[in-house]
Order: structure tokens, then C-alpha cells, then sequence
């Protein structure tokens, strides 16, 4: 058999790269793989670039992460010398941060705004920026205060970092990081295609993921409205009604309005720079994986380009998932043919999350 293996990372358990490593290993045996890790702007940007330029040269450095607490990251110079990638995830991720740790009208995108200058400071006239996975939802603009923006309140106050002041903001001064950024061109990959605000908001949809109350995801959805209006005073992009503007904590809305970002959808863009699509005639069953498979996965994950594919070709779809949400299954037209659930195999949720790999090898010896 012909199998075609397009995994996105799990989240907090294995990265794509590994789930591509652990199926084609396993399955190789018995049958005929292709396989490359899959990414659509969040967990795995980095790796996915890494696969289509080996050469490019990784760059470290040290940034804050979502709770401002000094850590080490990188981002990918691509071997063009002026082509840089950054993985929002890899600075302010979710999948890093401890239960005890997340703090959601806190919390900070300030390190990915550290990475953005380092690549530019190395000679980065390109930047992609992956959105996803990340613990803050403060619409960029601690990423923004980082590169040069000055955030005031009515009093003149500049605003402390996090979600919960932009309440407070009235005015944005953009000149300095309009200048630090001239003549960069950034896209900023999304993975999702919400608005900023609305009804399917960053923080209707995505704040409880990263720790808020029900209390909280209406401080964040107003702190968001208050940050969309101030932008639009700046005579910045107003990111409010545009789409992906919710991405990665809604960073996407920051990149979009104060850096004068093109937002992409991650998963089409990626899977067209990868030539994926001329595989799919190759292959007599698709498979691919995300930590959960929930509504989320049809706001454009990775995975749901691969459900799209699959159907132009008439090729059936393993699911390999962490944990399964039936419910968001019920509305959907496209829903793959099969799914297995590591929870299935595993005693509970916990042990399905610390041994992936195990339950992951488990299925694959099963086709």
C-alpha cells in the first residue's frame, strides 16, 4: 500500500518531525511512505522550513516568553541570507507553559518582538512569521513595544506589558518601529482565519485555551476592542473585522496594523511552497495527525488542507489524534474517513500525552 504521512505537531507531546520519524519507521515495513511534517504557522513553522532548505542556518538567542521570563529561542536565516522564519510558538508557547504558569491578561508577546529585530539586526529583509500555539492574547502589542511602538494611556502614561492594560490605551505612537522595520517585508502565517473581533474573536475562541475565565475572555475581548480602536487613531490598519487578525493571541492583529503585515493562511500557503499537492495522486490512503481534532482543526489548521486535498483526489483519510471532540464533527461536510484516538489507547489522558510515541507506534503497526 501507498501511504501518504502529512502530520502536524502535538502539541505539547510530539513534534511533526518526530510523528513523521515514528510513522514512516513503523509503516515502511509493511508498505510504500512518503512522509513530511506539516505546519499551518503554528507548532513546527521552524521544522517545516528546515525540511525544504536544509542549509538554512539556525540563530539563537535569548527573549522573554509569554510570562516575561527570559528564556532560550531561535529562528531560521534562510539560506538566502535574507529570508527569516519565526515560530511565535517557539518564543510565548502554550505548549511550554505549566498549568500553574498561564496568565492570560498577563501574559505577553514582548519576545517575539525581541526575535523579529534580531532577524532584522541579521539582515533579514523577508520575515514569515508562524502564528499559533502561544499563551498571551495581547494582539501583539508587547511584540509591537519591543520593536520601537510606544502604547499611552489618557494620562500620557506609556502602558505595562499584557493583555489587561490595553484597556487603558488611547494613544499609539508607531515612528520609531515604522522605522526600525523599513524596507522588511513581513507575512505573518496564521493558522486560523478568525477576526480579531466578533463573534468567533481571539478571545471568544481562543482565550480559554490559554488559561481565562469566562470573566476573563470579556476582559480580553474588551482590551481587544480598545487595542483595534487605538490602532485605527494611529492611522495604522484597522485589524478589528479583518481575517486570520486573531491568530496566535491575536500577534496576527499587531504584525497586520503596526507593521503593515500581509497575513496568509498558513496551511494552503505551505502546502503550495512544498508542492504537496503532487503526491496526493501517488498515494492510496492519506495520513495525518493534530493534538485535537476539535472545531478548531476547521478554523484552517494544516490538517483540514489535508482533508481537502485528499477529497479532490478521492483519497481516503486516517486522523490520528491526541484527543477527539465528536461534537465538532456533526456540522462538518468534510470529516476524514477514519480516526484513531491515542485516549483510546491509552488508560487515560495523561499517560495517552506522556507516551505518544508509544500509542502513536501502536496504530501504525495496526495498518
Amino acid at each position: 500500500m501507498k501511504i501518504l504521512v502529512l502530520p502536524n505537531a502535538f502539541k505539547g507531546s510530539l513534534s511533526a518531525v518526530k510523528a513523521v520519524q515514528i510513522l514512516t519507521r513503523t509503516l515502511q515495513k509493511k508498505h510504500e511512505v512518503r512522509a513530511l511534517p506539516v505546519s499551518d504557522g503554528g507548532d513546527g513553522f521552524i521544522d517545516f522550513f528546515k525540511t525544504l532548505d536544509p542549509h538554512a542556518k539556525t540563530i539563537s538567542l535569548t527573549a522573554k516568553n509569554a510570562f516575561l521570563k527570559n528564556q532560550k529561542t531561535s529562528f531560521l536565516l534562510l539560506s538566502d541570507k535574507k529570508t527569516a522564519v519565526v515560530e511565535t510558538a517557539r518564543v510565548c508557547g502554550l505548549g511550554r507553559a505549566k498549568k500553574e504558569e498561564l496568565d492570560p491578561l498577563g501574559a505577553s508577546s514582548f519576545g517575539v518582538g525581541q526575535v523579529l529585530s534580531k532577524a532584522v539586526q541579521s539582515g533579514a529583509k523577508i520575515i514569515y512569521v508562524g502564528l499559533g500555539g502561544v499563551a498571551c492574547n495581547d494582539g501583539g502589542a508587547g511584540m509591537s513595544a519591543a520593536c520601537g511602538a510606544k502604547l499611552y494611556d489618557k494620562n500620557g502614561e506609556e502602558l505595562p506589558l499584557g493583555a489587561e492594560p490595553l484597556l487603558r490605551v488611547k494613544r499609539i505612537d508607531l515612528s520609531a518601529l515604522q522605522k526600525n522595520f523599513a524596507g522588511v517585508k513581513i507575512y505573518g502565517v496564521a493558522d486560523v482565519t478568525n477576526p480579531l473581533l466578533g463573534p468567533k474573536s481571539s478571545a471568544k475562541v481562543f482565550g480559554p485555551q490559554k488559561g481565562a475565565s469566562p470573566e476573563q475572555v470579556k476582559v480580553l475581548d474588551k482590551a481587544m476592542g480598545a487595542w483595534a480602536k487605538a490602532l485605527a487613531a494611529a492611522e495604522a490598519t484597522n485589524p478589528a473585522r479583518a481575517a486570520s487578525t486573531a491568530a496566535a493571541g491575536a500577534i496576527a492583529s499587531g504584525l497586520y496594523s503596526c507593521f503593515g503585515a500581509q497575513l496568509i493562511l498558513g496551511a494552503d500557503f505551505l502546502f503550495q511552497k512544498a508542492g504537496l499537492e503532487k503526491f496526493f495522486p501517488w498515494a492510496d490512503i492519506v495520513i495525518t495527525c493534530e493534538g485535537k481534532l476539535d472545531k478548531q482543526t476547521f478554523y484552517g489548521k494544516a490538517p483540514l488542507a489535508v482533508l481537502h486535498l485528499a477529497h479532490k483526489y478521492k483519497k481516503p483519510v486516517l486522523f490520528i489524534c491526541g484527543k477527539l471532540d465528536e461534537k465538532a464533527l456533526a456540522r462538518q461536510k468534510l470529516v476524514p474517513q477514519q480516526i484513531a484516538v491515542l485516549t483510546d489507547f491509552a488508560p487515560d489522558e495523561t499517560c495517552a500525552q506522556l507516551h505518544a510515541e508509544k500509542y502513536l507506534k501502536q496504530i501504525a503497526k495496526n495498518l
